[in-house]
């Protein structure tokens, strides 16, 4: 992790970002007294994910790429790509979500995650045990990481632990919101059946319950057509079409 901590300073977001993009994507709805009784679900079609902001994309330190010249790292774990909209930012309405990436090879056997503050602090640090084949793999924060708050911004890394001595890093990064969902997605969730909220997530551009929860459904019907159709037409949304028919390693057990 010593050359991603050395490239931190780097990596900085500006907060007018962080303030821009909260004022967008958050919107404080009191409920109090408004009954959302259950009504029934309308008929969803396929929705391909949606951003909702108008903010400049953070910029990228290791961009999912390999540095150095030797290229043992690259070999024994091939391309590791975070799950990510394009501008790397995913927003979530959960005090610790689930992240997802993907691996082309299974030589490295672990990970460390590393998670940072809107000012670049150390806020929590894992080091993770990879499958043990090519494919998607999945990480929660745990019980024990400190929940995100709503409105700010985390930075986060993803560097494989190749051989000691090795020149060149294997790493991905990307950036994590927490926000509230807008009292027409709390209805929309309430109306919906629970097979369909990940395109109500995806309609409103919160990234990490969309994905989870369309993956949390290929688990539970590995064989429905209309739930493999929505994950091809979810990561295809966002440029992931390369991964779209890979394994689901550890995500059914994560």
């Amino acid at each position: 992790m010593n050359w991603i901590r050395k490239n931190l300073y780097l990596a900085a977001i500006p907060i007018s970002m962080v303030l821009s993009t909260a004022s967008m994507v958050s919107v404080e709805a009191n409920s109090a007294g408004i009954f959302l009784g259950k009504q029934k679900a309308p008929i969803l079609i396929s929705q391909p994910f949606n951003p909702k902001r108008d903010v400049g994309k953070p910029e990228s330190t290791t961009g999912g790429a390999s540095r150095g010249g030797n290229s043992n790292c690259t070999q024994k774990g091939g391309d590791l790509v975070s799950l990510l909209p394009k501008d790397k930012l995913g927003l979530t309405l959960n005090e610790r979500p689930t992240f997802y990436w993907h691996m082309s090879k299974s030589d490295v056997k672990t990970a460390e995650f590393l998670l940072l503050d809107d000012n670049e602090d150390v806020v929590y640090e894992k080091n993770l045990t990879l499958p043990q084949k090519p494919g998607i793999f999945a990480f929660t924060l745990p019980p024990e990481a400190p929940g995100l708050k709503v409105d700010k911004q985390y930075h986060w890394f993803l560097e494989l632990n190749c051989a000691s001595g090795a020149d060149e890093t294997v790493a991905v990064e990307g950036w994590v919101e927490r926000t509230r969902p807008s009292l027409a997605v709390r209805m929309k969730l309430n109306r919906a059946e629970p097979k369909h909220h990940s395109k109500v997530y995806a309609g409103a551009g919160i990234w990490h319950e969309a994905i989870n929860n369309v993956a949390q459904q290929r688990c539970a019907n590995p064989n429905d057509s209309a739930t493999t159709l929505y994950w091809n037409q979810l990561l295809t949304s966002v440029g992931l079409k390369e991964v779209i028919s890979e394994s689901l390693n550890n995500v059914c057990s994560n």
